[in-house]
């Protein structure tokens, strides 16, 4: 299929969506666009300017998350018991004036203690949306045919997600390419005005819109085919009850989030002062990360069709543990182009493994809970973002006392560990235990990967104490480790 057939593709299933789809689809672009400039990397390396500390950015993150999971709950319960629409619309004006106060924050100085306050109405902001913009988007797509349609709204957000990095090229090509206070508060001070569309576009959203029973869950739609005229639904997750396959995925995101929290804000510092890139440079690997994870996103919609979404998703949180490894060994100081390069490529093939199977994860998940049940189910995902926000502090301290290359590994072992609740739903090991046969390979791969975040999480407390040279058995045994669980991998 050639770029245009793709082009045209993508532009029916978007004419023949539902009315809330291809408003949240244009809400998503607008919104990421504006929040990648007024609260991206560059509001990271403003506050790192005001602060001089790691571990200020990690406390004021920490703000953000807690502000999200505190309202969540009440706003998930909220869309569930009433209207998800009329939650929106409360989002938006909390949207507006987080807006507000942190414009005011930077033309005031910048004090602390605003930058504190707006940052928690920020997620304040997030923790009434997300539940409720997410659950109407699971009510509008057809459930057991929804993966497209995710990996078309994660697509969209990367592609929006560049625009802060595309601003902050730009005046730092006409101001200096140099970190100066004033270039970044004014990078923030323009995706702080981008706000304004997006919180006016969400006001429009319409519960009445929403599909009926061909949106339900999976178990739902089957448990009625017998009563309608909806005919059943083939599920792949029949062996398990209707609330397992959201608890371990839930779980695996959790740890997951917690993991990724320690050093995803941190990976923008990381380049600017242990590679020493300049601020465009630094903003380019932000453009281009965006762009490469939509490109895998692809790659694994499409080969999750054949291959299954799950098993995609582990090969690919398989190969971002063993790129994170690789850039926790790689020299920084070295002054070396070509090493400088290789630090780049990995890091952004390491972020489109970490991020691409996101959507398939997400469509697993929605197609398995209840349309009842989801703003309140989608509110955890605040408490995800607290745990990633609650991980950016104890990052930043990490970060402060050992570096940045030990966190990483740090952060391997404990994305490894985020394997163990989703291996059980991989396709062909269910069906193994439903025909009662090699019920093992389930707890072999649990073993296995445990084995390889201890691996990891030796690594990091063995380089402190003895030379590089001696850390050769602990990663013998990695290397090992990952041939044996390539070994246990079903075939498709």
């Amino acid at each position: 299929m050639g770029l245009g057939d793709w082009v045209s593709t993508r532009r029916r299933k978007y004419d023949a969506a539902n009315f809330n789809v291809k408003l949240l689809l244009w809400f998503t672009f607008l919104e990421t666009a504006a929040t990648s400039v007024s609260t991206g990397d560059i509001l990271s390396a403003y506050l790192f300017m005001l602060s001089g500390s790691n571990a200020t950015v990690g406390y004021i993150q920490g703000v953000k998350g807690t502000a999200m999971m505190v309202l969540s709950v009440p706003a998930g319960w909220m869309a569930d018991r009433w209207r998800r629409d009329g939650v929106l619309v409360t989002a938006a004006v909390l949207g507006a004036v987080a807006s507000a106060v942190l414009a005011v924050a930077t033309f005031v100085g910048a004090p602390l203690w605003m930058l504190y306050l707006s940052m928690g109405l920020m997620g304040a902001y997030s923790g009434a949306n997300n539940p409720a913009t997410e659950s109407l988007f699971a009510d509008s797509v057809i459930a057991g045919a929804s993966s497209q349609l995710y990996t078309l709204k994660f697509t969209v957000g990367n592609v929006a997600s560049t625009c802060g990095p595309l601003i902050s090229i730009v005046l730092f090509a006409f101001v200096g390419n140099s970190w100066e206070e004033g270039t970044c508060r004014a990078v923030v001070v323009i995706g702080l005005a981008m706000m304004v569309v997006p919180l006016v576009l969400l006001c429009f959203a319409n519960d009445d819109k929403c599909l009926g029973l061909s949106s339900e869950s999976l178990h739902d739609v089957q448990s009625c085919a017998s009563l309608t005229d909806v005919p059943s639904v083939e599920s792949k997750w029949a062996v398990f009850g209707s609330w397992t396959i959201p608890a371990l995925i839930s779980i695996s995101d959790l740890i997951g989030a917690f993991a990724s929290g320690m050093t995803i804000k941190f990976f923008y510092l990381f380049f600017a002062e242990e590679v020493g890139l300049s601020p465009i440079a630094a903003s380019s690997i932000s453009v281009a990360s965006p762009l490469c994870i939509n490109l895998v996103s692809l790659i694994l919609q499409r080969s999750s069709v054949w291959a299954g979404r799950v098993q995609v998703t582990l090969v690919s949180k398989a190969l971002d543990v063993l790129l994170m490894v690789a850039l926790a060994y790689m020299p920084t100081h070295t002054g070396n182009l070509g090493m400088t390069l290789a630090l780049i490529a990995v890091q952004l093939t390491r972020g489109a493994m970490a991020n691409a199977s996101r959507p398939l994860m997400r469509s697993v998940l929605m197609d398995n809970v209840p349309k009842r049940m989801r703003a309140r189910f989608n509110a955890l995902e605040s408490v995800k973002s607290f745990s990633w926000s609650g991980s950016a502090v104890f990052g930043g301290l990490m970060i402060q006392k050992y570096g940045f290359q030990h966190t990483f590994l740090i952060t391997a072992g404990l994305r490894t560990l985020s394997f163990l609740p989703i291996v059980p739903l991989l396709v062909n090991a269910c069906s193994r235990v439903v025909h009662g046969a090699h019920i093992g390979t389930i707890f072999a791969y649990e073993n296995m990967l445990f084995k390889v975040a201890l691996a990891c999480t030796l690594l990091v407390f063995r380089s402190r104490r003895v030379p590089a040279r001696q850390h050769v058995k602990t990663r013998c045994q990695l290397t090992v480790c990952g041939g044996k669980l390539w070994s246990l991998m079903p075939a498709a």
